[in-house]
């Protein structure tokens, strides 16, 4: 038992020896991600903050069932970059038509004197928008759903407002105004709490550390080949150290190497992007979510690293395979381009990338405000994918060992 785990420790203290040598690994791990969180968070700042074409998945949840809301519903449904879901949960928006709708849009214009004198007027709609929603869909959602409710309303005050005099005009110069519409807008959050407005930081600081993560593959494959040409695995080998041993003592260091990433880069959100005039990033309610959802994101990652290094054969091919998997994982993933800014065939693709997953995961946390409970759907989806990897490099790397033996 005593030799197993003094084997492990030395194993894992060549790692780090390693990789503190390995300066442009280092550089690529910390510098290129930091580089991105500045860049991307500072200059996409106003792009945040749009307004133009949409297209944005959509429930609507009748309260009222009367005549008014019915048909209000069906207009609703009918715009131009509304796609209706049945799941409220999979919804970017959640449109709740509150009981009593149809009397208050029909009797509205009655009562339009006292709501211009300062009263409250109650709120006939509720629209909860996902916090990942961009802004400039939620202002474009909004003015859609606020231009269908005034449609309904005016065609049903139509025959009422035929003859009026000056002081009926006015009352409807006032009802045509959206402006005046009782609409309340919310962001969804997790356990009730209040969630953040979503900002290019929020967005730029999880996505940039989830594929500095990732990147880790191209020092980790690059590292594993130099040890293989230089006969190092193969005396590890002959010494009897199995293969499960070997990926083991790999995955703490670059664990550690990661966690020091995600506190790095939050750190740079929090306090580097707003000294530069940015936004600053807000970390959410649980300290431990992050963790969990990092844990897992970087399991994920190594995994995946180490079953890319036990199949190349060169720092060559390390670094074209591993380099080109990143960054399709991170096209794909909603990294390089929000997720919501893409095309609905390429929103459903997303969902093949573990930075994908991740991603969301983080904005559990971040955004929605959750607890660790939130994240742990993604976190599990992670840590399983990672485990999958390494089974798979353990069985390669086994297998590949007996051949090399027998051969030799």
């Amino acid at each position: 038992m005593q030799r197993p785990i003094r084997a492990f420790v030395a194993l894992c203290g060549k790692e780090l020896r390693l990789l503190s040598r390995d300066r442009h690994g280092l550089l690529v791990l910390f510098a290129v991600p930091t580089l991105f969180i500045l860049i991307m968070s500072l200059s996409l700042r106003d792009a945040f903050r749009a307004g133009a074409e949409f297209s944005i998945a959509v429930t609507v949840i009748d309260e009222d069932g009367g005549a008014l809301s019915r048909d209000f519903v069906e207009a609703l449904l009918q715009q131009q970059g509304f796609r209706p879901i049945e799941t409220p949960a999979d919804a970017e928006v959640v449109i709740r038509v509150a009981p009593g709708f149809s009397e208050l849009l029909a009797t509205r214009h009655e009562l339009a004197d006292s709501f211009r004198g300062g009263a409250v007027e109650p709120a006939m709609l509720l629209l909860e928008f996902q916090p990942s929603v961009l802004p400039q869909l939620r202002a474009a959602a909004a003015l859609a759903v606020r231009q269908c409710l005034l449609s309904v309303q005016s065609d049903y005050l139509m025959a009422e407002v035929m003859g009026y005099g000056d002081d009926e005009m006015q009352t409807m110069r006032y009802l045509n105004d959206p402006r005046n519409l009782p609409v309340t807008e919310s962001y969804r959050s997790a356990g009730g709490r209040a969630a953040v407005t979503p900002t290019s930081v929020q967005q730029n600081v999880p996505a940039w550390l989830i594929f500095a993560m990732f990147f880790a593959v191209i020092p980790l494959a690059s590292a594993f080949v130099v040890e293989r040409q230089q006969g190092s695995l193969l005396r590890l080998r002959v010494l009897g150290v199995p293969s499960t041993l070997l990926l083991a003592s790999k995955v703490l260091p670059y664990y550690v190497v990661n966690l020091l990433q995600m506190i790095v880069m939050i750190a740079v959100g929090v306090w580097l992007v707003p000294a530069l005039g940015g936004d600053r990033f807000t970390v959410g309610q649980s300290a431990f979510g992050l963790w969990l959802i990092g844990t897992a994101t970087s399991l994920a990652a190594i995994g995946l690293a180490l079953l890319v290094a036990v199949r190349v054969r060169t720092t060559l091919q390390a670094t074209i395979a591993g380099g080109a998997i990143s960054l399709i994982l991170a096209a794909l993933g909603g990294v390089m381009v929000p997720k919501l800014v893409m095309p609905t065939a390429m929103q459903q693709l997303t969902a093949v990338s573990p930075m994908a997953w991740s991603l969301e995961g983080f904005w559990d946390i971040v955004l929605r405000q959750g607890g660790w409970q939130d994240a742990l759907p993604e976190a599990a989806s992670l840590a399983g994918f990672g485990l999958i990897c390494l089974v798979l490099a353990a069985w390669l790397l086994h297998r590949n060992s007996i051949n090399t033996t027998t051969t030799t």
